[in-house]
């Protein structure tokens, strides 16, 4: 199956499936785009025009339209679907993929609960089937320099004392439709990728406590602010969202004992400082200098790649590994079900406790 093209289909055909899914499948010499799938005759129409791909089919109702995908003729030649629809759709269509035999790559969240987690996992095991999920933030360039210093570094850096997450959300930014349909809105869409790296980095993840503070309007189900406090294995870790800011900056800090490693996750820019020691003027200039070099040489590279429609947030490689995964049926264990059945337990675990408060 080496050189074997493989024929995919995307299903959702909406700002996910147009600018990180087929950008990356388009990159991969041995994948052919055969049919977009949705729920929206539109969404087929525009992404089929946009990318040249000759098939689509309409499907409203994943449970009840089997019959109708089964029978559809360019369907039957697909070896794998990447879906990128809302969470809520993610296990009905991964379930119906899986029972007609493809190979599914997800977009996280993987599913909304561990019940419907479990049972796409178990029917994936028993048609000897990939199930994976798209946790692009585990291997953007970025994220890759990180995990290369903590892997074969450790002498330089000490061990990891603690993490410190922050996300500003602009409301007023091209955000979905269907958010506040979600558990916590917009928390639910977005911090899977906190929390699967969280997992990477410290371990299990045990909530200590969550509170959220809410707009007025009782039909906003997201938060104006988030603070979860919560331990990864032994790593203390501080979550701090805010959903009402005016501009957009998600960061991921690590404090190692001799260092801190902070990441912009928009950017996919790595700022890495020694300690300021006694934090005299010349250590604090020196950390200046080095933070603003880094910082201006990412933003240069990087920038470049946001204006070409390069930068990818790691999707193009987590597409190759998918189709890799599909040749040799060997998967990557940090994009497996059974990771992301995880990181779907620990985000409801926040949920729940924010609602006991």
């Amino acid at each position: 199956m080496e050189n074997k093209i493989i024929k995919v289909c995307v299903i959702g055909g909406g700002n996910i499936t147009n600018t990180r899914h087929i950008p990356a499948l388009r990159k991969l010499d041995d994948v052919e785009i055969v049919g977009v799938i949705s729920d929206v005759q539109g969404k087929i129409d525009s992404t089929c025009k946009k990318h040249g791909i000759e098939n689509g089919l309409l499907v409203n109702d994943p449970k009840n339209d089997i019959d109708k995908v089964k029978k559809c003729k360019w369907f039957k030649d697909v070896d794998a679907v990447v879906i990128g629809t809302p969470p809520q759709q993610h296990y009905p269509l991964a379930k119906l993929a899986l029972t007609l035999k493809k190979d599914v790559l997800v977009e996280k969240p993987m599913t909304m609960n561990e019940k419907e987690a479990d049972e796409l996992i178990k029917l994936a095991e028993k048609n000897k089937l990939i199930f994976n999920v798209v946790h692009n933030f585990n291997f953007t360039c970025g994220m890759k320099k990180i995990n290369n210093k903590i892997e074969k570094k450790k002498e330089k850096y000490g061990e990891i004392v603690s993490i410190t997450e922050v996300q500003f959300t602009n409301r007023n930014r091209r955000l979905p439709s269907w958010y506040n349909e979600l558990p916590l809105g917009l928390f639910y869409d977005e911090a899977a990728h906190f929390i699967y790296l969280l997992k990477r980095h410290g371990g299990e993840i045990k909530i200590e406590n969550s509170h959220a503070i809410y707009n007025k309007d009782k039909k906003d189900s997201t938060p104006r602010t988030l603070s979860v406090d919560a331990m990864a294995g032994k790593v203390p870790v501080h979550m701090f969202l805010n959903f009402n800011s005016p501009i957009c900056e998600w960061y991921y800090i690590i404090n190692f004992e001799k260092r801190i490693i902070k990441y912009d996750l928009f950017r996919d820019i790595v700022i890495d400082l020694p300690t300021d020691n006694e934090h005299y003027s010349g250590d604090i200039l020196r950390n200046d200098m080095s933070k603003t070099f880094q910082f201006w040489g990412g933003f240069i590279k990087n920038g470049f790649k946001m204006i070409t429609g390069n930068l990818l947030y790691g999707h193009e490689d987590i597409l190759e590994k998918f189709i890799d995964a599909v040749k040799t049926r060997e998967i990557d264990e940090y994009m497996s079900g059974e990771f992301g059945k995880s990181t779907v337990k620990t985000m409801n675990e926040i949920v729940d406790a924010t609602n006991k408060r």
